[in-house]
């Protein structure tokens, strides 16, 4: 029988909308458990505590139950920032229509089961790779960010989390290649990688998989539905398809560029890569790049107004200064 109002409501309508099946979990049918709880173990899921209970066959819904289930629906609604339709609580003894914008409004949640109404606090220590070394063929910045455990991890990125980048140069001597790295590096703008192909909208902004903010230019190559829960290896021996990459736009500069790369390293830990690379031929010499050159890695967490912290705090580790 459907859940429509006038008709009787049976566990199964309840149990549906606690875990998204009448008698056991489905994690493929919108419902509140699995988005809050340990979800189908990828990415579906945020690490909270306390599961709504289901509902015996044949037993009576109490208000207590429905109250439970009202109370998780609205604070996965705060935590998503999403708009729903206000259902008030019953009290014990009333008699409970079917509400008709349930159904609706779990469906609203789940669509937006990575959305985050605001993040957390940066965290940075690890993050900032730098050198002063004069290079003329590459820079090869390399972090490792490890969580406690694969679940941690997934947590992060499901309820909102994820990590960004962006570079500078700066000082050195005063000729044109200098001038266009810099330039080809503020451009760069802020690099962000998040949970995957679903979009999150993040503390007001759309991210889906790797976003661009920021900066300017042209893109030459950006994976937008590429992100942590696409990665495919996990044994510390292929680099993922290409993330982003964008040139540099000033003659004879151009075949100069910037590209970002992730590896799976282990269950816990991805390996974020930079490769700054100076291929364009020089204008009548080789200038060398000098001065300052800086990345910057940092892990943006999902807020905790609304949720606890099931993810823990990841570690930044500077795991390759190759430059050349």
């Amino acid at each position: 029988m459907a859940y429509t109002s006038g008709d009787l409501i049976l566990d199964d309508h309840y149990n549906i909308f606690a875990q998204g099946g009448a008698t056991s979990p489905d994690h493929g049918t919108a419902n509140l458990n699995s988005i809050w709880g340990t979800g189908n173990g990828s990415t579906i899921g945020w690490g909270q505590s306390g599961n709504l209970a289901t509902v015996s066959a044949g037993a009576t819904i109490t208000a207590a139950q429905w109250t439970n289930l009202l109370n998780r629906m609205n604070t996965i609604a705060d935590h998503t920032n999403s708009t729903i339709t206000s259902i008030s609580n019953p009290s014990a003894g009333s008699t409970v229509s079917a509400y008709t914008a349930l159904s609706s409004n779990i469906t609203t949640l789940w669509n937006n089961r990575g959305d985050c109404h605001a993040s957390g606090t940066d965290i940075t220590t690890g993050g900032v790779w730098t050198s002063t070394a004069t290079w003329t063929t590459a820079a090869y910045p390399r972090w490792d960010i490890t969580w406690s455990s694969e679940a941690a991890m997934e947590y992060f990125f499901n309820a909102g989390g994820m990590i960004r980048v962006s570079g500078s140069r700066t000082g050195g001597s005063a000729n044109n290649k200098n001038t266009e790295w810099t330039d080809l590096l503020t451009k760069m703008g802020t690099i962000c990688f998040t949970g995957g192909a679903l979009t999150q909208n993040i503390a007001g902004t759309n991210y889906t998989g790797t976003t661009k903010v920021g900066g300017g230019g042209t893109v030459d190559s950006i994976s937008s539905n590429f992100g942590r829960h696409d990665i495919t290896s996990w044994d510390n021996t292929t680099w993922q398809p290409l993330i982003f990459r964008q040139y540099a736009d000033t003659a004879p500069y151009t075949g100069n560029y910037v590209s970002h790369h992730v590896r799976g390293v282990s269950a816990t830990t991805l390996r974020y890569g930079i490769n700054a690379v100076d291929a364009a031929a020089d204008d009548g010499v080789l200038d060398n790049i000098d001065g300052t050159l800086t990345f910057n890695l940092v892990v943006r967490p999902p807020s905790t107004t609304h949720i606890s912290n099931s993810w823990g705090t990841p570690t930044i580790t500077i795991t390759g200064t190759s430059i050349s």
